[in-house]
This record gives structure tokens, sequence and C-alpha cells, in this order.
């Protein structure tokens, strides 16, 4: 009889450690989750910046007769002229922060700043752009 209660107490204390060890998992589940769902988010944006560069970088490409009448409108200098800056803007924010050569392609964690290039993640320990340490990076591929 006593071994009977020694043995339920050891299962009741095996059950309680494995509803702790369940509730941790569930817990890195949905820190897991929340990450994937925010650097899914931060892809859509960077594809949408570089869909945007893209898309004006060819406006005032083609060389047809409408565009060479337009463009000789004097209020079509201000288009341009924001025109280039923007493109100008963009192409900063697709710039490595730290050597501003390179194209950005490392997304730092836990801030989530799209802001190095391969070459220079390697050098920091820190998000140029906020300071905070980094525990971790993700290589992005835009296309």
């Amino acid at each position: 009889m006593e071994n009977m209660k020694r043995q339920n107490l050891e299962l009741a204390e095996h059950v309680k450690q494995l509803s702790i060890k369940v509730h941790n998992w569930q817990t890195k589940a949905r820190a897991n989750e929340a990450m994937m769902t925010a650097l899914k988010s931060n892809l859509q944006q960077a594809q949408q910046a570089v869909a945007l560069s893209l898309e004006q970088s060819k406006e005032g490409c083609g060389d047809s007769e409408a565009d060479d009448a337009a463009s000789s409108h004097h209020g079509d200098d201000d288009a341009h002229a924001r025109t280039f800056k923007e493109n100008r803007e963009l192409r900063e924010q697709r710039t490595c922060r730290v050597c501003r050569c390179n194209d950005v392609s490392i997304l730092l964690l836990p801030c989530r700043h799209l802001c190095l290039c391969k070459e220079c993640e390697a050098r920091l320990d820190a998000c140029p752009l906020c300071r905070s340490l980094k525990n971790a990076s993700v290589q992005v591929y835009m296309s």
C-alpha cells in the first residue's frame, strides 16, 4: 500500500513537471509565431519598397514623343525633382548603414531593422540604428 502511495506521488510529480514543460513549449511556440509574423511583415514592406523603387526608376525612361513633350513643361520640372528625390531616398534606405556601398540584406533581431549588408553584419554586435544588441540575424533575399 505504501509503495502504491509513493508511486502515486511520483507520478503526480512527473505529471506536474510535464505540465510545466508543455507550458514552456507553448510559450516558445507563441514567441516563434510572433517573430515569424513580424519577419513576414518586414519582408512584405521590403518587397513593396523594392517594387516602388523599380517602378519609379522605370518612369522617365521611355523615349516616346509624349514623354518629350511632357518634359518640356515647367510644372514637370517639379515632378522630376520630386521623383529624383524619392529615388535617392529609396536608394539610401536600401544601402547599408555602415559601409554605404552594398545593398541591405540582413535583418537584425530582436529590433527587426533591415539595415546592413552581409559583410558589415559579421563585424557588428549591435544595430547601427537603435544600438540594441543583436541576438540573431536573418539574410533577406529581395527580388
